[in-house]
């Protein structure tokens, strides 16, 4: 078939949060509206952190990241969206993360809040939270250190957080309980993409709710991991391609079909302002991975026009090309 031709019966679940998962879905969602995205609401951090601590509601900055991403309204609503004041009493907080929030309390649950605002950006596609409980996701350090929440395992302003001990296992306190929701998209799905983000707190944070891995594991659908490009220092300092797809394998208790790979090097400028801050390019050791029972697809991934833009206030922002990826996703699977 002609794979830039759309798909509109074919049915996508996307599991992750950040921008990893936002990303993909710009490519996504050209060859479908049946999108359903699952989001990981364990922020404790920033705009959502605060938020999720003052009001009592699930962080939603995730959720509104990937709601933006889905949206088919006007550019000015998307921008009102991601809008973050610069001073005052609301200095740091996204617009849209209060927005969200607001309707949490307005009509009484977190779930009718993501349903209206769906409505006002004319959403292609559904945005689920992978829990509605609140939960914090932990780590245990492999020299004993206990986390306590995502804020700490992010740990943003230790300059020396990759000198920290490797992360020995991550889990959720207390155990969430999946939404029933996502249950049911993942059984009808198609296609479940488990998405490029920060390794722990992103996507496998998703993957600790073990109804949902059932719900995975179960499913006839192809299913595809998408590696991250670079290193996240707090999470993933000096991992290799099949360290990430190990520590997905381990915590979904089960396989997948497909494993993207990104062959592309990026512009050694960018590389130099990574390794300032101590992350790096994720090397592909090819052999490691070949021991995985899993299928290595190899490509060019980069998005080479990522240095001239900006994405959710973080510049040159080294990320997937969300066309190339849903184009060889589609080659894949239809």
């Amino acid at each position: 078939m002609n794979h830039d031709i759309r798909c509109e019966g074919l049915k996508i679940v996307t599991i992750g949060g950040g921008t990893g998962t936002s990303s993909l879905l710009e490519g996504l969602k050209k060859y479908t509206d049946n999108i359903t995205c699952v989001v990981t609401v364990t922020d404790t951090g920033r705009s959502s952190g605060m938020i999720r601590k003052d009001l009592q509601v699930l962080s939603p900055g995730d959720i509104r990241n990937c709601l933006i991403a889905l949206s088919n309204s006007e550019k000015l609503l998307c921008d009102l969206f991601q809008y973050r004041f610069e001073n005052g009493a609301l200095e740091g907080h996204s617009f849209g993360n209060l927005f969200i929030a607001a309707l949490a309390k307005v009509t009484g649950s977190f779930e009718k809040a993501i349903e209206e605002a769906s409505k006002i950006l004319q959403l292609k596609g559904k945005v689920l939270p992978a829990t509605f409980d609140i939960v914090n996701i932990c780590a245990e350090l492999a020299d004993g250190t206990y986390l306590q929440e995502e804020n700490e395992i992010i740990d943003r302003h230790n300059s020396q957080v990759h000198l920290r001990s490797r992360i020995k296992r991550v889990f959720h306190e207390p155990q969430a309980r999946v939404n029933p929701s996502v249950v049911k998209a993942i059984a009808e799905a198609d296609i479940i993409i488990i998405c490029p983000g920060s390794l722990y707190t992103s996507v496998i944070g998703n993957l600790l709710i073990g109804e949902l891995c059932t719900a995975v594991n179960d499913s006839k659908a192809k299913k595809i991991y998408v590696c991250n490009i670079m290193t996240q220092v707090s999470q993933t300092h000096g991992y290799t391609a099949s360290d990430h797809v190990k520590e997905v394998l381990k915590y979904l208790d089960g396989t997948v079909d497909y494993v993207l790979i990104n062959t592309k090097l990026p512009d050694k400028r960018l590389l130099a302002e990574y390794e300032k801050e101590h992350a790096s390019i994720v090397t592909n050791d090819f052999s490691e991975l070949e021991k995985l029972s899993v299928k290595i697809v190899a490509d060019s991934l980069l998005d080479e026009s990522s240095a001239r833009k900006l994405l959710w206030e973080k510049k040159d922002l080294l990320r997937h090309d969300p066309d190339k990826v849903a184009r060889l996703i589609m080659q894949l699977v239809c």
